[in-house]
């Protein structure tokens, strides 16, 4: 409540914040963590109640009046203030003319057969071709309609991006300027009409889409090894992102990919041809990338953060079930080689973005603009960002607080997860460690694209693991140790024919469920530590032609039985985690 009454006097204090966004921010402040909401641009059809405003799921905005930047704040108090006005009324010419919204679409879209391509592509004219939209330059040898989606999805992210980091970004000091002497009483429309300012983009920013995995690997084969499990790459040399695909983890990719992109060529960085966290502080690099890959587009706003966001469902699994934790020394020394050249790549990449969205959506206004001070340091941006006070203490401090600070930002509970529903269908979707019930669970919307499902641990029967995921054909990891599931759910499982890891560790299932799934063919991992198995279901067990570990250890199976299965598999991994008796 002290913190409430302190925001309302220093709100009310400051001329410079309109009256519509204190009201908004305000009101979103239960509990102001998980999520930023930013603002799209629209068509002038697009008329109506500001879905922001009333949207249940928002919880903060890309202006975070807290942050205290000096001249900034005023920048950035106006700039969502306009994109306010244009949701107020999306037909305001005034206000499109200065972002540079086109009059009746959300962005430019000009297509015309390709025949100046960058001499390193390589491409013959008249086989691609050459796309200009509000921001971007697209060479596309991809079929139209990818061609739009793409170009739809990266100028909608570039906005989200504008609003998201405004400290940094390029554009900050010319609306900082533009809006010095704008009051919040003024009349956006009247203010632009009398002042007619303008947004001046330096340039374009380049994109190569190509139409398939094929011609992507092909196109950066020089790349290295790996390239191939990408489906988005930004080179920081040619100042170029290379793409193919549209939806599911395509879209993803290419967010985290623009990311680098903007952070690179929309800050004003004076890099030079250095490349950003070559020596140290690299995890800052990718970890915000992948903060961006939380990125999700409605109609009229976008979200950024979030419980639900695919990146933090690894990251739960290895703090919260595995213990797992890397100190913030070892993270913030390792440069960009030594970084790729860890063995534990995949754990470290798990690591830097959970603490990204830990410092942006952790409720902690110094945290964010601690992370605003290292990410200008590391790009070298000249956006002339007001230092945080106190900064050694902020820094000591959440550095103190490193470990613990992650667990408390992952371990949700039945409220948040409540408070906060999920905006989309999950693919993947771990809680282990959690405090979640039957009744929060009915809040996540059910996916038949979710590929992997953890909820070990959690008070929860079959039911809620089948509305979860009706049809659970793509299903590939299921983890339901020590849950209330049983025998029944084994008809529901038999669908997942991609089924690779299954752990009904420390459940009621026996010899019916086994035998309901024994057409999962592909099953390359089984967890049956403490179950009601049988010596029934050895021959079963043995019909698993994929099977490389099995533990059935505190299971009713007996010596006999493990014998027959040594004997039958011998290169089998048979019970490899050791239980001792108390």
């Amino acid at each position: 409540m002290n913190n409430m009454i302190e925001l309302i006097r220093c709100v009310w204090s400051c001329r410079r914040f309109s009256v519509l966004l204190f009201l908004w921010f305000v009101a979103h402040q239960v509990q102001a963590e998980q999520r930023t909401v930013c603002l799209l641009p629209l068509t002038t059809s697009d008329a109506g109640s500001n879905d922001l405003i009333q949207s249940p799921t928002s919880t903060s905005h890309g202006f975070d009046p807290e942050l205290h930047l000096g001249k900034k704040d005023a920048g950035w108090s106006a700039y969502m203030r306009l994109w306010e006005a244009h949701h107020e009324d999306p037909s305001n010419l005034e206000v499109r003319r200065f972002l540079g919204i086109p009059t009746t679409e959300p962005f430019v879209f000009q297509a015309r057969r390709g025949r100046s391509s960058p001499r390193w592509l390589a491409w013959r004219p008249g086989t691609y071709a050459q796309v200009d939209t509000s921001h971007f330059s697209i060479f596309s040898s991809a079929d139209e309609k990818t061609t739009r989606q793409v170009a739809a999805d990266l100028e909608m992210c570039f906005w989200v991006w504008t609003q998201l980091f405004f400290p940094l970004w390029e554009g900050a000091a010319q609306v900082a300027s533009a809006f010095e002497d704008f009051q919040p009483s003024d009349s956006i429309s009247d203010y632009l009409a009398a002042t007619r300012p303008r947004l001046s983009i330096r340039r374009q920013f380049q994109v190569v889409l190509l139409k398939d995995a094929e011609q992507y690997q092909k196109t950066l084969q020089a790349e290295g090894p790996g390239i191939e499990l990408s489906t988005g790459f930004y080179s920081d040399s040619l100042r170029t992102i290379f793409l193919y695909g549209v939806d599911g983890e395509a879209a993803e990719t290419r967010r985290h990919e623009l990311t680098h992109q903007l952070f690179r060529e929309a800050t004003r960085s004076g890099l030079g041809q250095e490349s950003p966290g070559e020596k140290s502080d690299f995890w800052m690099v990718e970890g915000i990338a992948g903060y961006m890959e939380s990125l999700v587009i409605g109609d009229r706003h976008a979200t950024v953060g979030g419980w639900d966001s695919p990146r933090l469902q690894y990251a739960r699994y290895r703090v919260l079930a595995g213990g797992d934790q890397i100190p913030p020394a070892e993270l913030m020394s390792d440069g960009q080689k030594d970084a790729q050249n860890r063995s534990d790549l995949s754990r470290w990449y798990s690591h830097s973005i959970a603490h990204i969205h830990s410092l942006m959506d952790g409720n902690d206004a110094q945290a964010r603009h601690w992370l605003y001070e290292r990410l200008a340091r590391l790009y070298r941006s000249r956006s002339g960002m007001s230092p945080l006070e106190e900064s050694d203490a902020v820094e000591s401090r959440l550095l103190q607080s490193w470990g613990d600070g992650l667990r408390r930002y992952l371990q949700l509970n039945a409220k948040t997860l409540v408070s906060y529903p999920a905006q989309h269908p999950l693919r993947v979707l771990c809680l282990t460690g959690c405090e979640i019930d039957e009744a929060a669970l009915q809040s996540i919307p059910p996916s038949n694209e979710m590929t992997w499902l953890d909820l070990a641990r959690l008070p929860i029967r079959n039911e809620s693991v089948m509305r979860l995921v009706p049809q659970p054909e793509k299903l590939q990891q299921l983890t339901l140790e020590v849950t209330r599931a049983d025998d029944s759910l084994g008809p529901w499982l038999q669908r997942a024919a991609d089924l690779r890891e299954l752990d009904m560790s420390w459940t009621k299932v026996g010899d019916d469920f086994l035998q309901s799934i024994k057409d999962c063919q592909e099953i390359e991992v089984l967890w049956m530590t403490g179950t009601q198995l049988t010596d029934q279901s050895v021959e079963v067990l043995l019909k698993f032609p994929q099977l490389e570990s099995l533990d059935v250890q505190r299971s009713q199976i007996t010596e006999a039985g493990l014998e027959r299965i040594r004997q039958a598999r011998p290169n089998l991994q048979l019970n490899p985690l050791e239980l001792r008796l108390p």
